[in-house]
Order: C-alpha cells, then sequence, then structure tokens
C-alpha cells in the first residue's frame, strides 16, 4: 500500500478529500486515526457515507491505524489518505512507529482560546507544541486546502507570526 497524503482535518472526510484529493491522488483507501471515533458507531457510519461507494474506509485508533499501515504492504493499485483530526494523534503515531515525511493541514477550527494562523488554521498551545515536536522529527508541514491551492510552509508562517 502507498500512502500518498497524510493529512490534519478535522472534518475528516468531506468535500475536500473527497472531490478534490481523491481524484489527485488516485486514492483508493482512507485511513482515519483517531482514538475518539472507533467507539461511535454513528460517526463512523456518516464518515463511510461520506465516501464514494469504491473508495475503502477504514477508522481505527491511532495505535490500531500505525499497525494496520505497517501490514498492509503494497497492492496494485491500493493508494491510501491517512486522516487525523489533530496535531496530537500525529505526534501519537509517530511515537507508535509510523514513518511520513510530509503531513499537509487541511482544518484545525477555530475556538477561544486559539490564534488564528491561516483562514482554516487555528492553533491553541498545545496544538503548536505538537508542530514543533514535529518540526524536531523534520517533517515538512504545509498547510494546503485542496492540491490546486498553493502549499504554504507552517513554520514559515509562526515564524511571521512570531511564534
Amino acid at each position: 500500500m502507498t500512502t500518498v497524503l497524510y493529512r490534519v482535518d478535522d472534518r475528516l472526510i468531506h468535500g475536500q478529500i473527497v472531490a478534490a484529493w481523491v481524484p489527485y491522488t488516485r486514492a483508493t483507501r482512507i485511513v482515519v486515526a483517531d482514538d475518539q471515533l472507533p467507539g461511535n458507531a454513528l460517526q463512523s457510519k456518516i464518515l463511510r457515507m461520506a465516501a464514494p461507494p469504491k473508495l475503502r474506509v477504514e477508522i481505527l485508533s491511532v495505535r490500531r491505524a500505525v499497525t494496520f499501515m505497517e501490514q498492509q504492504r503494497s497492492g496494485p493499485g491500493l493508494l491510501t489518505i491517512m486522516l487525523f483530526v489533530g496535531l496530537e494523534a500525529v505526534v501519537q503515531a509517530l511515537e507508535d512507529g509510523l514513518f511520513l515525511t510530509e503531513l499537509n493541514l487541511g482544518n484545525i477550527h477555530n475556538a477561544p482560546g486559539k490564534l488564528q494562523i491561516a483562514d482554516s488554521i487555528s492553533l491553541n498551545r498545545r496544538e503548536i507544541a505538537c508542530l514543533r515536536v514535529l518540526q524536531k522529527q523534520d517533517l515538512k508541514i504545509t498547510i494546503q486546502p485542496v492540491p490546486t491551492a498553493p502549499a504554504i510552509d507552517i513554520f514559515t508562517l509562526l515564524k511571521r507570526k512570531g511564534l
């Protein structure tokens, strides 16, 4: 299995993924890595319904998703998008043995106590700390809502914001 995109997007499977990223990457599978969703049958069902019928969807805890990704070596035409609901899950996945070199940030919603960094990215102190942990792993982390939008380096943006 080839992973064609690792992405943090708190909306998970939605229009930008289905209409833009799946065709762009030619993905045949989405793996959602989140510790809450596997136990929520209704939300899991809604996410599966949001995906096109021929797209395989796996909704797993972060640890199980990492194991799944390790065990699913390769197969003809098996291209995977791995989605995380937040940056903490990415840090956990790396601690659990996931290997990645690039991470796409799609959407991290705004809320009280967060600083808006870009149109679709708002961060609190904990999330900025997660980014610093990921930066030490030499990950290339960009904000790119859709493939046709320019990719913006998150660390350059944080530096401009004085963070």
